[in-house]
């Protein structure tokens, strides 16, 4: 027992945030099990897949793009009978997943452990992953299945073993029906393929191959939910886009809250991490890292931009900043993380109180 708690002490440690997250998310953040705005527009598409038909266009965007969320949720529901604990069971189990897998993925890039798990504990205890609200909605699925997807593709480049290729199309193709995150790990491992050491002849057909097996089934999907129901993506686009207008209008200054907020202190770390970088400059960790850039960026085209959609963005920014952290004394280390972990149990309190002046 004892040799087994040495051997996964770093899994156990992770594990046990992870609980602490979830324990200060229900008591401390304040968990509602009230099904609003968003959640309840799940709660309607799952209705709606349940025999329950409620005729909305938002219910079909749900159906859309996120069907696998709801058809799992559906299931957890004939066992819980309620929805609100069914979103909440499928949630919680896959922000395990996420965080894992994100460990992995640092540990992939930066072949150290301290430097994943660093980077694993500003993910862990970043208010945006663990902000309640998630509870009942589908991202953390989407999360998950494109830092699972990315580590395989990572994985693939840097083994060429076909075998990560292909479990990294898979987990794309199914994350994509999760939510429309998961589906951008394509785009992560065609980039990853481009710098990968292949021949051209075979990264076309490696790109071709991987965007046929991922968009097949995926427009035939939507090709269904167009023959019977008459509805596009572009609808969902063009409702949620109809939507932004009525509120905060997208521009420069609020990208810059919304990021300032989104990684806080975190921010500090990723500097000093991208100047160590700078100094070392490895270079093929530093190709892997700005390959899987852009689609984390993608957030910013969508109609309305918040932080929960810049999550991705922020995992990216973590990566840099386990690394810069990683260089610090121990007695400079503990107060930072102290200082983070504590602001982002309590930011939802703080970002009413602090209003800046822009």
């Amino acid at each position: 027992m004892k040799d087994f708690l040495i051997k996964n002490k770093v899994y156990i440690v992770i594990a046990v945030f992870i609980l602490l997250s979830i324990f200060v998310s229900y008591y401390h953040i304040g968990y509602n099990p009230e099904l609003k705005k968003d959640a309840k527009e799940y709660y309607e598409a799952a209705s709606f897949l349940a025999n329950n038909p409620v005729n909305e266009e938002k219910q079909l965007g749900r159906v859309l793009t996120t069907p696998l969320f709801l058809y799992t949720s559906i299931f957890v529901n004939f066992f819980v009978n309620d929805y609100s604990t069914s979103f909440s069971i499928v949630n919680i189990i896959f922000y395990f997943l996420c965080i894992f897998a994100f460990y992995f993925l640092a540990l992939e890039i930066y072949k150290e452990s301290k430097v994943a798990f660093l980077s694993t504990i500003l993910v862990v205890f970043n208010f945006y992953v663990i902000d309640p609200g998630n509870a009942h909605l589908a991202d953390m699925g989407g999360w998950f299945f494109f830092i699972l997807s990315t580590f395989l593709a990572i994985r693939y480049i840097n083994t060429l073993n076909r075998k990560f290729y292909y479990l990294s199309i898979f987990f794309t193709a199914i994350g994509v029906l999760f939510k429309e995150y998961g589906g951008l790990a394509l785009c992560n491992l065609a980039l990853l393929i481009c710098i990968g050491d292949f021949p051209w002849k075979q990264k076309i057909k490696d790109i071709s191959l991987a965007t046929l097996l991922v968009l097949l089934p995926l427009l035939s999907f939507h090709t269904f939910i167009y023959l019977k129901y008459h509805y596009l993506y572009i609808d969902r686009y063009l409702f949620v886009g109809q939507s932004a207008i009525e509120g905060a209008p997208k521009n420069f200054v609020l990208l810059v809250k919304i990021l300032g907020w989104l990684f806080s202190f975190g921010w500090f770390a990723f500097c000093f991490g991208l100047w160590k970088e700078y100094k070392i400059l490895d270079n093929k960790r530093l190709k892997i890292l700005l390959a899987i850039l852009p689609v984390t960026l993608t957030f910013y085209f969508w109609p309305a931009i918040t932080q929960r959609l810049g999550v991705m963005f922020m995992m990216w920014l973590a990566l840099i900043a386990g690394f810069g952290l990683s260089k610090l004394k121990w007695y400079m280390l503990y107060p930072f993380l102290g200082i983070y972990i504590w602001f982002n149990f309590n930011i939802k309190f703080y970002i009413d109180k602090i209003n800046l002046p822009f």
